[in-house]
């Protein structure tokens, strides 16, 4: 059934404006009701069409395609129709039937149609074209036959499976199945040598746990007491390693049965000792799955038993945590007091969670707003443990308070003592950033050319970190009246790191400075670089061959996993899955390879690379909501890579689902405005109304500060942390240049998103502006001055061309 419309006139869009962030788990924050629309003679024209990167499935065309696309966007009932239709072709070569087959048999898995699955699976793996990966759907196939009650039919793909699957990715797995096969058909002592055989192979799997319960159960069925007792030892490590899972529910309730049986017998003590570390293990992976209302219950309960300190340091620093992540963070801070107390009298043995306890409450007293207490808390930690790895944090944070303080004097001279005492940390170039900051705000450019010179001689800059070093060499030149000087050090950018957030402001600085500097940064961009051509062909291997099919098939995951198991990573990876469409699993392969190759413009060969890093994923989608919802090109390209990999069914720890990561509250308000019928959180999952909700929200914002491409830098934090917070800090800095605002984002985790964004945007519209645009109108513009409305002025006629 077609999804109702939530594209409507501007002016009922202009009173739909929210001021909330998308993706912060906050309570549903009241509307912006401002005027937002626009003369129709305003809006902006369509930009040509985007044209889709090549994608290379297994169905180059035709309903079968479609339905590996319809997979792709969690249009699962869509994929069923069309592989139904698929299947009905009687002139379909053999081998587009099995790829079909094997595809159908997934949606009968999804709905639990087991016996269909196994049949479909069946006739699947016959087909000569799959015969590559016929031993992965003879696991599909076993699995579902177990499944659907049916052990005695899994037995005919099972035959010489776990041989046949020796050395590839299915390995583990097919061992788990084989013992669960046996284990139905009560051949125990087989199934018991198979779970023994994938223990001793495979101790860090992710399914470790699984089958230790399972063999668990086989032992706990005997009357030898060894047996028994291995089968004790194997419960009572679930209930430490998973205590919250089914595993350790299992395990905690059969015990007590399995010791009467084999006559086990305990001390108090050691029966007491062995209370107190599943307690402590519970409240650890309570922490762990967020359940932090638990944590502090289960802790109060903890201590009434009056631990041991050790125990105590430990345990009220997870409930200082957890107090500390509902966002309470000043009622954290006398709790972390009480742990550091207890860490203390515990001993050496207690330091590093000693000093995180501090850390945390100094952190707790910044949220209080005792900020002098907070920064000599801090400025303590560092003093006291100085070889620890916070001392640097709390350096840094002692300056923060300072500056929160207004007391600039001290503000410097923390961060100068963190330079000093640790000028070779992980934390230098933050100090430096902010001495920067501070430097041209007070308006001492001398000081920031001298910060920013003595910086580039640091060794172990990162790309970015040098290229934002000669933005400000650039900035305090510019101050200083060195024009051709600045003019300089912002080309260096460029030519340091091109696409990148410094390069967006340094091009910005070149636009302003005139139309020659602009041209000799636009010729870097242009320029080949003189390196050689990286190959993205994949080895000659079975593997590397199974992974190519699996990819076409659209079944990243699988895809994924062969890769990894014969070790081909990198760019020829990532190159298959980026164009099987597998964006997820080819960003998440990126993400290993640094920054290196960003020091090359995207000329010549190594175009295919940034093409590769930057896909137009969902652009069908993506076009419409920007169209519709007046957002600035590819802005929600930028935004999805950074929020979700572009992954449909993602979630976030605080709640945020789907390619853009709406909250769900978010949502429903998007979404009952918009007049979508019959909306529900499940629905985020759904591409097209994600994307629709998304850029619905993300125009609001864009138009919130202005609706021009100037407001694009204010609209990425509001998108993040909200727009009533990007207030607050215009109201603290209203008068800044518009790049220091940005780099005094106080919000470490914002400042950092504001910035990748940016950055994002910039290479998407580098990379995929229609052709007709010059280079110049291709490259993103951030002027040095705050927009008219975030300034609280009132701007004037737009001219939209």
């Amino acid at each position: 059934m077609q999804r109702p419309s939530i594209r409507g006139p501007i002016t009922l869009l202009a009173l739909m404006s929210l001021s909330f962030g998308a993706c912060r788990g906050e309570p549903t924050p009241p509307l912006f009701t401002g005027d937002l629309s626009r003369p129709e003679k305003e809006v902006e024209k369509e930009p040509a069409k985007i044209a889709e990167p090549e994608r290379k499935l297994w169905f180059s065309s035709g309903p079968g395609r479609d339905a590996i696309l319809a997979r792709e966007r969690q249009n699962f009932p869509a994929a069923t129709k069309l592989l139904d239709e698929v299947l009905q072709d009687g002139s379909l070569a053999a081998d587009d039937r099995g790829a079909a087959l094997w595809l159908r048999a997934l949606e009968d898995l999804r709905a639990q149609r087991f016996a269909e699955a196994a049949a479909r699976l069946a006739e699947a793996r016959a087909a000569p074209g799959l015969a590559a990966v016929a031993p992965r759907i003879r696991l599909l196939e076993a699995q579902a036959w177990l499944d659907a009650g049916m052990p005695e039919k899994a037995s005919a793909p099972l035959a010489g499976l776990v041989e046949a699957a020796a050395g590839t990715a299915i390995e583990a797995a097919a061992t788990i199945t084989s013992a669960d096969a046996r284990a139905r058909t009560n051949d125990r002592a087989g199934a018991l040598a198979q779970y023994a055989a994938f223990i001793a192979k495979y101790p860090e799997s992710p399914r470790r746990h699984e089958v230790r319960a399972k063999r668990a159960r086989l032992l706990a069925e005997s009357e030898a007491p060894e047996e028994l007792r291995e089968a004790i030892e194997l419960y009572e490590k679930l209930l430490l390693d998973v205590p919250l899972s089914d595993y350790g529910s299992e395990a905690e309730e059969r015990l007590p049965a399995l010791a009467q049986k084999v006559g086990l017998r305990r001390s108090f003590t050691e029966d007491r000792e062995a209370a107190r570390q599943r307690t402590l293990a519970k409240i650890r992976d309570q922490q762990t799955r967020g359940r932090y209302a638990a944590v502090i219950r289960d802790v109060d309960d903890f201590l009434a038993l009056q631990p041991p300190e050790a125990d105590r340091c430990e345990a009220l620093f997870l409930k200082g945590t957890a107090i500390f992540k509902q966002r309470k963070r000043a009622k954290s801070r006398p709790v972390f007091e009480q742990a550091a107390t207890s860490c203390r009298k515990a001993g050496p043995g207690r330091k590093d969670t000693l000093v995180k306890a501090l850390y945390q409450a100094g952190r707790g007293r910044y949220a209080e707003g005792e900020y002098e207490r907070a920064a000599k808390q801090f400025q303590a930690v560092a003093d006291e443990f100085p070889d620890h790895s916070y001392a640097d944090d709390s350096l840094l944070l002692a300056g923060e308070s300072w500056a929160e303080k207004g007391d600039k004097p001290r503000e410097r001279q923390a961060y100068e003592g963190m330079l000093e005492r640790f000028s070779g940390g992980d934390m230098a170039f933050e100090a430096r950033r902010r001495l920067l900051v501070l430097a041209l705000t007070q308006d001492r450019p001398a000081d920031a050319l001298k910060l920013a010179d003595e910086g580039l001689t640091q060794k172990g800059l990162d790309l970015r970190e040098r290229a934002k070093l000669h933005y400000f060499r650039g900035r305090g030149l510019h101050r200083l009246g060195r024009t051709d000087d600045a003019v300089a050090a912002w080309l260096d950018v460029v030519a340091t790191a091109p696409l990148s957030y410094p390069g967006l402001q340094a091009m910005s600085r070149l636009r302003e400075a005139g139309d020659e500097p602009l041209a000799r940064a636009i010729a870097a961009l242009e320029k080949s670089a003189d390196q050689a051509a990286v190959r993205l062909d994949l080895p000659p291997t079975p593997a590397a061959q199974r992974a190519l099919l699996l990819a076409r098939l659209g079944l990243g995951d699988e895809a994924r996993e062969e890769l990894s198991d014969a070790k081909i990573d990198g760019w020829p990876a990532a190159a298959v899955l980026a164009q099987a469409g597998l964006y997820g699993e080819s960003q998440r392969l990126l993400g290993a390879l640094g920054s290196g190759w960003r020091q090359s413009p995207p000329v010549g060969s190594n175009r295919e690379l940034w093409t590769i890093a930057h896909p137009l994923a969902f652009s069908d989608l993506v076009r419409a909501g920007e169209g519709a919802h007046q957002v600035p090109w590819f802005l929600t390209f930028a935004i999805m890579q950074t929020e979700s990999r572009f992954e449909p069914g993602v979630t976030s720890w605080a709640g945020a689902r789907g390619l853009v990561q709406l909250m769900p509250a978010t949502a429903k308000d998007l979404a009952r405005q918009a007049g979508v019928d019959g909306f529900n959180d499940a629905r985020l999952f759904d591409p097209s109304l994600n994307l629709d909700l998304g850029t619905l929200y993300l125009g609001n914002l864009v138009r919130r500060f202005g609706g021009e491409e100037s407001a694009v830098p204010l609209a990425i934090p509001s998108y993040n942390a909200g727009a009533g917070a990007v207030d607050k800090w215009l109201d603290k800095r209203k008068d800044w240049d518009f790049d220091l605002f940005i780099e005094a984002i106080p919000y470490d985790e914002t400042r950092a998103y504001t910035q990748s964004v940016l950055e994002r945007w910039l290479s998407y519209r580098w990379l995929h502006a229609p052709a007709e645009l010059t280079a110049a109108q291709r490259l993103p513009y951030v002027p040095l001055t705050l927009p008219s409305r975030a300034r609280g002025v009132q701007a004037g006629p737009v001219d939209h061309g």
